[in-house]
């Protein structure tokens, strides 16, 4: 988990955990042509999906005429790509929000303090 909040605080990201100018690779299970369509449609339609955790949004004239929603089954790591948008499922980002603010476990202290370098 911690792994993971380090690599989604790495890329920029708005209130609405997408990223503008990113995209995710791998893992796609479905792509879609929306010729009408825009980012926030391609979020709907990750959320209606039980199988859906991430999407990326092209918009038209990137890759052909259409915009196309990518959505995928898993969260790789953003990278960079200009014009781009990518996203977390809602379930998703809230289960990183609610982690987030939990106090870590005795376990997890330990695990951390580990790391660090002897003060000796």
């Amino acid at each position: 988990m911690i792994i993971l909040a380090c690599g989604l605080a790495a890329a920029p990201s708005d209130a609405s955990d997408r990223l503008t100018g990113w995209t995710r690779i791998g893992s796609v299970y479905e792509r879609i042509n929306l010729t009408q369509g825009n980012q926030a449609m391609c979020a709907a339609l990750c959320d209606e999906q039980a199988q859906c955790r991430s999407w990326v949004w092209t918009p038209p004239g990137l890759e052909g005429v259409d915009g196309h929603c990518a959505l995928l089954a898993s969260t790789p790591a953003p990278r960079r790509a200009p014009q781009r948008v990518t996203g977390l499922a809602s379930d998703i980002a809230a289960q990183i929000e609610a982690a987030s603010e939990r106090r870590p476990s005795a376990r997890e202290i330990a695990a951390l303090r580990a790391t660090l370098p002897d003060p000796h």
